[in-house]
């Protein structure tokens, strides 16, 4: 597994994005409107960081609950993986729970699923596109 990006949620793309240039970050491809998930995804880069900034689309965005709670934050690492169903299955036998089963997700141009560990918190897999 290699990082693919970091998920980043926040209230405000365009608010964000401007604070993550002062430190060195430039956009990476165009905003993306992500309807099966309620959210708004823009892709930044500092080097070799990749951020994936998250905000809500609308009130049912799983987003919109984060950001309730914890307000703009670091909230998962997305992994990618060559076997996304084989990852899945071998940290389910971890006791890991499947928050989101994988779906296409538009903004990554492959499947992608959610887990949670009580231990580390929300992980993302994105299969590998090789």
């Amino acid at each position: 597994m290699k990082i693919h990006h970091i998920g980043y949620a926040v209230h405000n793309i365009d608010k964000s994005l401007k604070e993550f240039k002062k430190m060195g970050y430039e956009e990476e491809g165009e905003l993306i409107k992500d309807e099966k998930r309620n959210v708004l995804i823009k892709f930044i880069k500092n080097n070799s960081y990749r951020i994936e900034l998250i905000a809500p689309y609308n009130k049912t965005s799983p987003i919109d609950s984060v950001l309730k709670k914890m307000g703009p934050t670091l909230y998962h690492i997305c992994y990618e993986v060559d076997d996304i169903d084989f990852e899945i299955e071998r940290l389910r036998e971890e006791k890991w729970v499947v928050i989101q089963k994988p779906l296409y997700a538009p903004a990554l141009g492959s499947k992608c699923a959610f887990l949670y560990n009580k231990e580390i918190g929300v992980v993302e897999f994105v299969k590998s596109k090789h």
